[in-house]
């Protein structure tokens, strides 16, 4: 499998978060047993703050046992951080290779700069980005149900920029539940009739799947991962999966459910696609440079109203701390009142707050408010809240006349 990607050591960069970066062993795995070489990295999620041996996060980071995952809030909480335990779980398999965390908080130029000079000094002769479930090929406006796409288009725009060589590999195709039918459907349609589409494989029955498999094995005891856990069963499965994808929204300790049914479609199980980066990213509006994790998120929603990974999280605008209390229409009526409300109160958390503004007048607060476009900051500091309304209206302002 994969054999006609010529990369000898590459770097394979899983885009999305979460088990992408225990995927990209599988495809490590799998240039091992070709005798070639490599390493494998992951994106930082936006919503948090990474520590390396006591250091903040830098825009290229080894990843150890000494690795953790903090809440942007102004009361950090520590979160669940598997990427920790990855490089112990490698070695009891034998597998001993550098481990790496790619953060695009200080914005996409500074980590393709990085990126261009560390692939050169270590010798990685191209550069292989890997995505499990298919968010990363979602058309924004045309594919509104996807869940988390910040970190995967992120990734996308960055590795299509790069000097190297570089190829996405896409593989348990919707087991993420972010993709309906209909849109891979006229995904695949593009991909194939512009010629962005260039291989598809089956997933072989290989050492390199059963290292995959005990290496998920062991993480899930850590963090079970539904798309994970999804692409196993559709690798045995023959007919189509009618299931229901269930997630959580959670503000600190307090958590509401929820979920909605889905299909996953038997001709993509088993399935293993390359495609090209760089002709991808051409046509996906999602994959656009920025300059920090505010400038990512305002332009995003503005693109597409989906939930993302920093939704009911916290970014930073210099020495101000905003809540982004901001949800996808699928949440609806009463609970997302309910959950608006109950973020809000957590003002000890945060200095300022963004909503919707279609959304403050359904929540009660007597705070400052201060509207521009789609979007309301609210908070107690008047001066504060006229910074983030200001910062807000550049990034807008960017947006719609781009330099």
């Amino acid at each position: 499998m994969l054999e006609h990607i010529e990369y000898k050591n590459p770097l394979i960069i899983g885009t999305g978060g979460g088990n992408d970066i225990v995927s990209a062993s599988f495809i490590l795995a799998e240039f091992i047993a070709q005798g070639k070489s490599g390493a494998i990295a992951g994106m930082c999620s936006p919503g948090a703050w990474h520590l390396y041996c006591g250091k903040k996060e830098a825009p290229i980071n080894i990843v150890s046992s000494n690795t953790f995952r903090f809440t942007d809030s102004k009361t950090p909480v520590e979160l669940s951080f598997i990427d920790g335990f990855i490089p112990a779980l490698l070695q009891k398999q034998g597998v001993n290779v550098p481990i790496y965390n790619l953060s695009a908080r200080h914005g996409t130029d500074i980590l393709i700069d990085e990126l261009n000079s560390f692939v050169k000094k270590n010798g990685y002769d191209g550069v292989i980005a890997l995505d499990v479930g298919g968010d990363i090929l979602a058309r924004g406006k045309k594919d509104p149900t996807i869940l988390s796409p910040l970190m995967d288009f992120a990734a996308l725009y960055v590795v299509s920029k790069l000097d190297v060589p570089s190829t996405l590999v896409e593989f348990g195709l919707q087991t993420d539940g972010e993709l309906r039918p209909k849109g891979c459907e006229e995904i695949f349609d593009e991909l194939c009739s512009s010629g962005v589409l260039r291989q598809t494989e089956n997933v072989s029955q290989t050492k390199s799947l059963d290292f995959f498999k005990t290496l998920y094995s062991s993480v899930k005891k850590v963090r079970h991962g539904h798309t994970a856990h999804m692409t196993f069963q559709t690798l045995d499965a023959k007919e189509d999966i009618h299931t229901e994808y269930r997630f959580h929204l959670q503000i600190g300790n307090k958590k509401w459910k929820h979920s909605f049914p889905i299909v996953l479609e038997s001709k993509y199980f088993g399935k293993v696609f390359t495609i090209n980066v760089k002709e991808l990213a051409k046509t996906r509006e999602l994959a656009f440079p920025f300059k920090n994790s505010l400038d990512q998120y305002i332009k995003t929603k503005q693109i597409v109203d989906s939930k993302t990974e920093l939704d009911l999280l916290y970014v930073r605008d210099e020495d101000i701390c905003l809540w982004l209390g901001m949800l996808c229409p699928q949440i609806e009526g009463e609970l997302r009142r309910e959950i608006l409300q109950f973020g809000l109160k957590q003002n000890e958390s945060y200095d300022c707050a963004l909503l919707w503004a279609k959304d403050h007048k359904i929540v009660s607060v007597g705070l400052n408010a201060k509207t521009v476009s789609d979007f309301t900051v609210i908070g107690s500091n008047c001066n504060k809240v006229d910074k983030i309304a200001k910062t807000i209206e550049d990034i807008l302002k960017d947006t719609i006349n781009p330099s």
